[in-house]
C-alpha cells in the first residue's frame, strides 16, 4: 500500500440506517476512504434530513446534523418493503465487504435483512447491528435513542441532575457519536477476523452497552457494594476541586485538581491566596474536607475578583489543570481544535465555503478523505443501479418511488 493511500480504499459499505448512531460509524468508515452507500426509504428518507428543523435545537436553513453524519456518502432509494427494493439490496451486498444497520431487530427479521439472510447473500460480509438496548432480554424490540438508552439507563443523567430544579436537555447525538466510535472498532474488528480467517461475521454493540461503558467507574461502584453519596447543594459540595467557579466578568472556570496534596500549594499562590496553605483549617486534605464549605466559599470569593482572561493566565502559570467552560460559539471556534484539524473546512455546492467536525482520530501514513456535502435523498440511486446491471427501463421503475 503506498504512501498517502486512504486507509479503507477499496472497501465496499452499504448502510442501512437511520438518524445518528449508525450513520455516525459510516461516516468514519468513508473518511479513511470506504464507498459508503446509504440506503434510504421514499419520500422523506432518513429521519435525520429534517431534525435541524425540530424545536428547541440550533436554528439553521442548513440541515447540519444530516450533513455531519452523511459526508462522503452515496445516497440510493430503496424501498424495501417491496420484492424489487429487497433485491437490490441483496445484489448490493452481494459483493459488499460491510453492512451497517440500526433499524430495530424486529424490523430487521420483518424486511429479510437480519444477518442469517444477508450471510446467505454474501459469507464473507461484515455485518454491523446497532441496538438501543441490545439483542437479547424483553426490552430488545423497545425504541432506543441515545437520551433513553445511553444517559438515563447509564446513571449519567441521574449523576448530572442538580440538587435542585431541572436538568436541560443532552445536547443532539451526544451519546450517539461516542457510541458510533464503538461500532466503528467493531467492524474494523470484524474486517482484522476475515483477514485471518476469509470468513465473515456480525458484530454488534447497543446504545445501552456504551453508555454503560462510558459510566462504569461509577458503575462498578455499585457492583463493588460502594455507599454513593447523597447530593448536596454547590456550597456544600463533597469537594471543591471539581466545581465550576464564576469570574468577576461572569464567565464560568471548570478546575480538576486530581493530585491535592502536589496541587494544594500551586493553587493557593495561583489564586493569590498562599496564607491558605499553611491554614490550620486547610493544610491536609482532611482539614479541607472538614472545612469543606468554607474552603468553597473562599475559592468561590477568590475567582469573583477577576476577569476570565486573569484567570486563564493565572492557573496556566501555575499549571493547575483548568477550562474556561464554553458556550457553544466558543466551541466551533476554537483555534485549539483547527489547530488540530479537530475542525475542518469543507466546501458544499449550495451553502459555500462551510467547516466541520472531523473523526477523531488520524493513522499516519494515510490521508482522509476530503471531506464533500451529504448527498440528496437518493442523489446516486440511477449510477448504482446502474452499476449493478439494472436495465434502463428496471431503474426508471425504482425511480418511481
Amino acid at each position: 500500500m503506498s504512501e498517502n493511500q486512504s486507509l479503507l480504499a477499496g472497501i465496499k459499505v452499504i448502510e442501512l440506517t437511520t438518524m445518528v448512531f449508525g450513520p455516525a460509524a459510516g461516516v468514519v468508515l468513508s473518511d479513511f476512504g470506504a464507498e459508503v452507500i446509504k440506503i434510504e426509504p421514499p419520500g422523506t428518507g432518513d429521519l435525520n434530513r429534517n431534525w435541524h428543523k425540530i424545536a428547541g435545537l440550533p436554528i439553521s436553513e442548513m440541515p447540519y446534523a444530516f450533513q455531519m453524519t452523511n459526508r462522503n456518502k452515496k445516497s440510493v432509494v430503496l424501498d424495501l418493503k417491496t420484492e424489487e427494493g429487497h433485491d437490490a439490496v441483496c445484489r448490493l451486498a452481494s459483493d459488499a465487504d460491510v453492512f451497517i444497520t440500526n433499524y430495530r431487530i424486529d424490523a430487521i427479521n420483518r424486511l429479510k435483512i437480519n444477518y442469517d439472510s444477508m450471510r446467505d447473500v454474501n459469507p464473507k460480509l461484515i455485518y454491523a447491528l446497532a441496538t438501543g438496548y441490545g439483542e437479547k432480554g424483553e426490552e430488545i424490540d423497545k425504541p432506543g435513542y441515545d437520551t433513553v438508552c445511553y444517559w438515563t439507563r447509564s446513571g449519567i443523567e441521574w449523576h448530572l441532575f442538580p440538587y435542585e430544579g431541572w436538568l436541560s436537555t443532552f445536547p443532539f447525538g451526544a451519546g450517539d457519536h461516542p457510541s458510533a466510535m464503538s461500532l466503528f472498532g467493531a467492524i474494523m474488528s470484524g474486517l482484522y477476523q476475515r483477514e485471518q480467517t476469509g470468513k465473515g461475521c456480525k458484530v454488534s454493540t447497543s446504545l445501552l452497552a456504551n453508555g454503560t461503558w462510558a459510566n462504569s467507574v461509577m458503575i462498578q461502584a455499585g457492583l463493588a457494594d460502594a455507599e454513593y453519596r447523597d447530593k448536596r447543594p454547590r456550597d456544600q459540595a463533597y469537594n471543591f476541586i471539581s466545581l465550576n467557579y464564576r469570574t468577576k466578568d461572569k464567565e464560568l472556570i471548570k478546575l480538576t485538581l486530581v493530585n491535592s496534596a502536589r496541587d494544594w500549594a500551586p493553587f493557593c499562590n495561583a489564586i493569590g491566596r498562599p496564607e491558605f496553605i499553611e491554614d490550620d483549617k486547610f493544610f491536609t486534605h482532611e482539614k479541607r474536607v472538614e472545612n469543606m464549605p468554607l474552603l468553597i466559599k473562599e475559592v468561590s470569593d477568590s475567582f469573583a475578583e477577576h476577569d476570565v482572561d486573569y484567570w486563564l493566565q493565572r492557573l496556566t502559570e501555575f499549571d493547575i489543570p483548568h477550562s474556561k467552560v464554553f458556550t457553544y460559539d466558543e466551541a466551533a471556534n476554537d483555534k485549539q481544535k483547527a489547530d488540530n484539524d479537530i475542525i475542518i473546512p469543507l466546501e458544499h455546492p449550495e451553502y459555500g465555503s462551510i467547516r466541520t467536525v472531523n473523526s477523531p482520530f488520524e493513522v499516519s501514513g494515510f490521508e482522509k478523505r476530503k471531506p464533500t456535502a451529504a448527498p440528496a435523498l437518493g442523489e446516486h440511486t440511477e449510477e448504482i443501479l446502474r452499476e449493478l446491471g439494472y436495465s434502463e427501463e428496471e431503474i426508471v421503475k425504482y425511480l418511481d418511488f
